[in-house]
């Protein structure tokens, strides 16, 4: 018997020394940060590979206080499961100095998360990869999360791609509960969250991160390719019944794939996308949702909500994020659990 728990002691303790954080070694020449002036967001619709990345790095490169001329700016990409999976790309497409990645697996203690915030102190840029955001958000209140934080005030660029957006958000649609009610590899979808905006699968969390131009905001991704309006709408309907935001109004800020907004320190939003994804998709930029609280929003009864919609399709079209102003097709669209036409009229 003792050899027995000798052997369960052993082997729990190989597994806690192989659940580590890797520091992938970079692409370039990491040096002292030169980030200045007004911060910027990376708000992209797909993961990080699949978002127009030669615009998106030649934005961040052009924030970088340094000679246009030569190669300047660490980024940082921040990640809960993968390998070496950008470097070399983004470094080859870009004039940044270095460009590094980071992996935190979600058994990783959060004494060894606060470890990795020394990377981001001399990060320029900080970009959260796709993956679960749910393995995002079990790092509030970190030393890690402080220092994202604290580089957005020095005027970093700070965002992410797919699950990397939905964190960006002052309310975030975490996946926690979906991660633990649902099947592997599904998510919350727009017929369930409109035909109960209570059901289990959905939770959020707030207090991760409070962008200005994010303020009463939820964000989503993949939007139109995955047909998420209905579930956004249901997020900000909960949003505002649950007192998750303080304020008379929420703003859902959805992106979709093969799209990006590029969002400066006052808030104005650049979109860019490519022209069409390698299966012939062609991506539909961004929309900005504006919802109060009136609306049927009760556990276990359809959602009946209706938001007034900005969508933002022009590539290198602006928009406001602070004042909620600018370029986009206007309309409003109410959407009702109740009918299996769910959307009066179509959103997209």
């Amino acid at each position: 018997m003792a050899g027995m728990v000798r052997s369960l002691l052993a082997l729990i303790a190989f597994l806690a020394l192989g659940c580590a954080p890797t520091a992938f070694r970079p692409a370039g020449s990491w040096s002292a940060a030169h980030a200045a002036g007004a911060p910027g967001l990376v708000l992209s619709g797909g993961g990080l590979s699949g978002m127009p990345y030669d615009a998106v790095l030649a934005w961040i490169r052009g924030r970088i206080a340094a000679p246009r001329g030569i190669r300047a700016g660490n980024l940082l990409i921040l990640k809960a499961s993968g390998e070496r999976d950008y470097s070399d790309t983004f470094y080859a497409h870009s004039r940044l100095r270095a460009v590094r990645e980071i992996l935190i697996p979600p058994c990783v203690r959060n004494r060894e998360v606060d470890r990795m915030a020394s990377y981001v102190r001399t990060a320029d840029a900080i970009l959260f990869a796709g993956g679960d955001q749910a393995h995002y958000v079990v790092w509030k209140q970190t030393k890690l999360i402080d220092a994202v934080r604290a580089a957005y005030a020095r005027g970093a660029v700070i965002g992410g791609g797919s699950a990397g957006l939905a964190i960006q958000g002052e309310v975030v649609f975490d996946s926690v509960a979906a991660d633990r009610v649902l099947p592997d590899d599904q998510d919350v979808a727009t017929p369930d969250a409109v035909r109960n905006p209570y059901e289990p699968a959905i939770s959020f969390t707030t207090g991760f991160f409070a962008w200005p131009p994010l303020r009463a905001s939820i964000t989503d991704t993949h939007f139109a390719r995955r047909n998420r309006f209905g579930r956004l709408a249901a997020f900000m309907a909960r949003a505002l019944r649950d007192g998750l935001v303080r304020t008379a109004v929420v703003y859902g800020v959805a992106v979709d794939e093969g799209a990006a907004l590029l969002v400066d320190g006052a808030g104005n939003a650049t979109l860019v996308q490519r022209r069409r994804e390698s299966d012939g998709y062609v991506p539909r930029g961004a929309y900005v949702l504006e919802g109060n609280r009136s609306g049927r929003v009760f556990p276990g009864t359809p959602l009946r909500y209706v938001v007034k919609v900005t969508h933002i399709i022009m590539p290198g079209s602006r928009y406001n994020l602070i004042r909620h102003t600018g370029a986009g097709r206007r309309y409003r669209v109410t959407v009702d659990g109740k009918h299996a036409a769910i959307y009066s009229p179509e959103p997209y």
